[in-house]
This record gives C-alpha cells, sequence and structure tokens, in this order.
C-alpha cells in the first residue's frame, strides 16, 4: 500500500531508478523537454532578478528598464537573458511538440498529457506576450496595441474582451498593470502547477514513450516501466540504473542550452527603442512575432472568419486529434499542413512584409 502511494506523489522518484538503454539515446527526443524545463527555471530566477528594480507604471516602467540595461550590476546580462531565452523556449516547446507527435506519444493514456502539454505552449505564448508590453518602448507598446486589436473583430463580445484585456479602451496605464500582475504573478503559478502536472502524467505512465522494436538485442518494451529495477533486463529490454547514465546526460544536456543562451545574452543585447508614445503611430506595426502568422492571415481572409472559424478549428482539431485511429491516412498530413501553414505565415509576417505591411519586393 506505502508503495503504490509512493509512485502516486510526485515528490517521490522524480525520475526513475533505472532505465532502458533505449531512453537514453539524444535522437528519442532531442533533449528538448529537459531544454524547456530548464529554461523556465532561468525565466523565473532572471524574472524575479528584474522585479526588484521594475516599476510597473506608465511614467516609470521605461526609465526603470533603462536603469537595469545600463546601471544594476550585470542587469544588462539579465535582462537579456530573460528576453532572450523567453524566445528560444516558444521555438523549444513548439519543437518538442513535433517531437511528440512524430513518435505517437499522445495516444491512449497519454491524451490527457498532450492537452496539458499544449496548455503549457500556450501558456507560455500568453507568457511572453505579456511580457512583451513591459518595456514600454515604442515597439512594444504598438505591438499588443495591433495584437490585442484583433479582440474587435470578434461579433458582440469583442469590445467588451478587448476593454477587459487593456484595462480600458486603450493600451495605457492600466493595460500595464494588468500585463505585470499575469506576466510576474498569474501565469509563473499556472505554468508550474501545469508542469508539474506534466511530469506526474509522465511518470504515471512509465516515463518516456518506446516505440516497439530495438536495435540489436535491446527490444525496446513501451516504456520506461517502474522504479526500483537494478541493472539488468525486464521483458527483455537492457536496464542501466538513472545515476550515472541519465544525469550525465542531463547535465551535459544543460551546460550546452546555459552556453547557447549565456553567448547569445552576452553578445546580443534585447530591443529597446524610444519610450512608448501613444500619439506617434510608427510606419509599421506588427503583432510579436509568435502572434504574427494571425496578423498576416487577418490580411488575406475575413477576420470573422479567421477568429470565429479557423482559430478554433485549428484549436479543437489539436486537442482531440489523439482520438482518432492510428492508421487515420489524414491525421499526419493536416497536422503537417497546420505546422507548415504556421511556420509560412510566421516567416511572411517577419520577412516579407516592410512598412505599412506592404511587399517588400
Amino acid at each position: 500500500m506505502k508503495n503504490s502511494r509512493q509512485k502516486r506523489n510526485i515528490f517521490v522518484h522524480a525520475r526513475p531508478q533505472t532505465v532502458p538503454v533505449a531512453s537514453l539515446r539524444f535522437r528519442l527526443t532531442w533533449g528538448l523537454g529537459g531544454a524547456a524545463v530548464l529554461m523556465v527555471v532561468i525565466q523565473l530566477v532572471t524574472g524575479i532578478l528584474l522585479n526588484f528594480s521594475y516599476e510597473p507604471t506608465a511614467q516609470g516602467a521605461y526609465a526603470s528598464v533603462q536603469h537595469v540595461h545600463y546601471d544594476v550590476l550585470l542587469g544588462r546580462l539579465i535582462r537579456n537573458l530573460h528576453h532572450w531565452t523567453g524566445h528560444a523556449l516558444v521555438i523549444i516547446v513548439f519543437l518538442h511538440m513535433l517531437r511528440v507527435f512524430f513518435s505517437s506519444a499522445f495516444r491512449g493514456a497519454r491524451h490527457l498529457n498532450w492537452v496539458i502539454g499544449l496548455s503549457l505552449f500556450f501558456l507560455i505564448l500568453l507568457a511572453n506576450f505579456s511580457g512583451y508590453l513591459l518595456p514600454w518602448d515604442q515597439r512594444s507598446y504598438w505591438a499588443v496595441t495591433i495584437a490585442t486589436s484583433m479582440l474587435e473583430y470578434l461579433p458582440g463580445i469583442g469590445p467588451f474582451l478587448l476593454e477587459l484585456v487593456r484595462g480600458g479602451s486603450e493600451v495605457g496605464a492600466s493595460t500595464l498593470h494588468i500585463f505585470h500582475a499575469l506576466h510576474s504573478g498569474v501565469l509563473p503559478f499556472l505554468l508550474l502547477f501545469l508542469m508539474l502536472w506534466h511530469f506526474w502524467k509522465i511518470r504515471r505512465a512509465g516515463g518516456l514513450f518506446l516505440e516497439k522494436g530495438g536495435d540489436g538485442d535491446n527490444k525496446l518494451i513501451g516504456t520506461e516501466g517502474e522504479t526500483g529495477e537494478k541493472v539488468g533486463q525486464k521483458d527483455g529490454s537492457l536496464r542501466l540504473t538513472a545515476r550515472p547514465h541519465l544525469f550525465i546526460r542531463e547535465k551535459a544536456a544543460a551546460a550546452v542550452v546555459l552556453a547557447v543562451l549565456f553567448y547569445v545574452a552576452i553578445f546580443f543585447n534585447a530591443h529597446l527603442g524610444a519610450q512608448a508614445n501613444p500619439g506617434l503611430t510608427p510606419e509599421t506595426v506588427k503583432a510579436p512575432w509568435y502572434f504574427i502568422a494571425v496578423q498576416e492571415l487577418l490580411i488575406h481572409l475575413n477576420p470573422i472568419f479567421v477568429l470565429l472559424i479557423l482559430a478554433p478549428a485549428v484549436v479543437f482539431f489539436l486537442l482531440f486529434f489523439p482520438v482518432l485511429k492510428s492508421n487515420n491516412r489524414f491525421l499526419r498530413p493536416l497536422f503537417i499542413g497546420l505546422m507548415a501553414g504556421y511556420i509560412i505565415l510566421t516567416f511572411t509576417g517577419l520577412c516579407l512584409r516592410g512598412p505599412g505591411m506592404q511587399w517588400i519586393f
């Protein structure tokens, strides 16, 4: 009975005592899940440090970011690390989602964990978006203005949602307070809660999903199995102790991720333009890059169709496609088409649109 309770407890055996040799292959996960966890930790630590100097007011926000960037000891490094890690986290979690899909690690008992992971991805997008406004410079102010204005296209409830998100009819001091509260309080709490739940579900499902088959004599058994075995075999799968075999790989991957992030943070500064001026509209206003695909769609298609039909249909598909039969021949092409469309639209909006969102060629 005691062992049964321990298996259900996330604080007991956060990692298995033994793992199949096959689960140690780098190509199985590409280290994406672990990299995402490390980046979330970096975001939390650097965010707390930045909050000591940040002033969430329309009068003081920009000056406080300047103070951090130019005057605070290691402030520029911490701000750059927070900025670039946030953007990298979106890409890493997106790639992790693709890896889970192509390895079919979303079926059966793992469907709920797919939904949790998808929710984590949306929370990370919201965390980046809420933090985008906080520097209170021209680019962030007008990017949030254009992104939130998309809500106006929703018939009936659109104006209400727009005013709720902005805290008024325009982006202003109330918007900054709302976004700061979400970015530094609400969203980190939800993110940590869902992360713990995500890990717990992985452990309950037996660990990493492994397809049947194997290399040589090491047959894969479908999961990492339960904890408690010594080095040896179980159901034909060669197993090794997590220490040092798993931990040393995780440490090496973490060192590489940290090295890359610190390199970028040292040599590339986070953007900080002129202070936000509501009375001066820039020639080109683009949504944040992770939402620019929606902005691009609104240029080509009817906004009501995009927001009321297309977007809900895509979300519904992403949430519930795991219940479809595994031999459904339309599933993979449709998923690949959606992901490719998102990437193409993002590239188009970022690289092929110039002043006034006109084509640059």
